[in-house]
């Protein structure tokens, strides 16, 4: 075959076993069950690495009530500023039970309500909240302070929103109810672009309380796995992630509001937090289209668990998703646990043709070294007995020079049965120069045409 078909690359796959114990997706039906669940659709999450454990039915959309408030918390944590200072709206004070019971006009900070959010699940402080994180989003876009980056206040008519002397929401005690449902439209806009950047595909809001709800897109809902990707970000990832717990983990909080005439008290409905060592955080709602739905996360150890329930129970079975999260969680802390996998591995070299080596002028290839980029000796993961890892190295067959060091030249997959679990890439351990005619006539010339050989070309020739 000729040199200069190689060319053409192509991958050739090298596959590997390696036993041990990890964390794969179980999916079950309602009858098959082991744990034998209430809810129809629940999931136990790794919260490290954001890999289903448990599911069942996990994938299925369905209405999620006030779960919703996790996410409205932290898009006003990540879009507001806790010090602010919160105008009531007549649209908000309208929302039913369970309430705030804010009244037209009555301001509150940012940071109070969230408290009346996640601890009591005040519906009218959820749309207080959306209504005015909505106004300091627009007033920062307006300001030129960061742009619009998901584009959620394209073709809205925000005429009736200003602010001549710098941030006030005082204006929105005297919107009409269209104006405040805008409002509301661009936090929840917000919550839904934060979705789809956390990869919930499936999850849509309509309302920032969770009250049922549908619009030309769908209905208020989201998935169980979507819920606790959620509650994964809230916990882990988000920049205000520690402001959530302080919030979520609160069992009581009283604030007044900013003109002090009134005093509220608030306790924390989410039992799970006084039920296991370790909770962390988590998020009680019920409609009736929704049933009883719960989201809640575990840490003991190093291990994090996250669990979201949707649809356990209807009245008056309260106290069904209590022994649902208590039953994951436990089985959870039973069969999973972390454990070192081997993860260094040295691909096959690689061939690059057109080649120049100064040592070497007349080789025309050469195959040089490839290395795991940024490899670990091992690699902690969450394991259970019966469970295999299957790794797969695809890299290029040869190259043609020239070729830089730490160039792409493959990658290293992490397989747990058919589910990619990681992937690390293969580099070159070193550069290559190009083989030209210029560099080769150099090197003959160097070595060839030397003081003693023009003599003996004078005197012989």
């Amino acid at each position: 075959m000729k040199k200069w078909l190689c060319l053409v690359l192509f991958l050739t796959t090298l596959t590997y076993s390696i036993t041990a114990l990890l964390p794969s997706r179980v999916r079950v039906s309602a009858a098959e069950d082991d744990l034998q669940l209430h809810a129809r659709y629940a999931v136990l999450l790794d919260g490290d690495s954001g890999r289903v454990l448990y599911g069942k039915n996990e994938d299925t959309p369905a209405p999620m009530a006030s779960t919703t408030k996790i996410m409205s918390c932290v898009i006003a944590l990540e879009y507001g500023l806790k010090e602010m200072t919160c105008t009531t709206s007549a649209y908000a004070a309208s929302m039913p039970d369970v309430q705030l019971n804010a009244k037209k006009g009555e301001t509150f900070t940012l940071n109070d309500l969230l408290y009346s959010l996640m601890l009591k699940s005040h519906n009218d402080s959820a749309v207080i909240i959306a209504e005015n994180t909505a106004c300091y989003y627009i007033y920062q876009v307006q300001s030129g302070i960061y742009p619009d980056t998901y584009d959620v206040l394209s073709g809205t008519d925000l005429s009736f929103v200003s602010f001549p002397s710098g941030f006030d929401t005082s204006f929105l005690q005297n919107i009409t109810t269209e104006q405040s449902k805008i409002l509301v439209s661009v936090f929840t806009g917000l919550m839904n672009e934060k979705a789809v950047s956390l990869g919930c595909t499936q999850t849509h809001f309509i309302t920032p309380n969770g009250l049922d709800a549908e619009d030309e897109s769908g209905v208020h809902s989201t998935t169980a796995e979507d819920l606790a990707k959620i509650m994964q970000y809230c916990i882990m990832t988000s920049g205000e992630k520690e402001a959530f717990l302080e919030v979520t983990r609160t069992k009581e909080y009283q604030f007044q509001d900013t003109d002090r005439k009134r005093t509220f008290s608030c306790h924390n409905h989410n039992a799970f937090l006084d039920m296991m060592d370790g909770a962390l955080s988590g998020k009680t709602g019920f409609t009736a289209d929704a049933g009883y739905c719960y989201v809640g996360s575990l840490r003991r150890d190093d291990r994090t668990f996250i669990v979201a329930l949707l649809a356990c129970g209807w009245p008056d079975n309260k106290g069904y998703k209590w022994k649902d999260t208590r039953r994951l969680m436990e089985y959870g802390l039973e069969h999973y646990h972390y454990r070192e996998v081997y993860r260094n591995t040295v691909p096959d070299k690689l061939l690059v043709v057109d080649a120049f080596d100064p040592e070497i002028p007349y080789q025309t290839s050469e195959k040089i070294s490839l290395r795991v980029k940024n490899s670990e000796e091992s690699k902690k993961i969450l394991l259970r007995e019966e469970e295999e890892i299957r790794m797969e190295i695809k890299t290029v067959k040869c190259k043609k020079a020239p070729v830089k060091k730490g160039e792409k030249a493959g990658t290293v997959s992490y397989y747990l049965a058919d589910e990619k679990i990681a992937e690390n890439v293969v580099v070159t351990e070193r550069a290559v120069e190009k083989r030209i005619w210029e560099k080769c006539m150099k090197i003959v010339t160097a070595k060839f045409l030397t003081l003693e050989s023009l003599v003996w070309y004078v005197k012989y020739v």
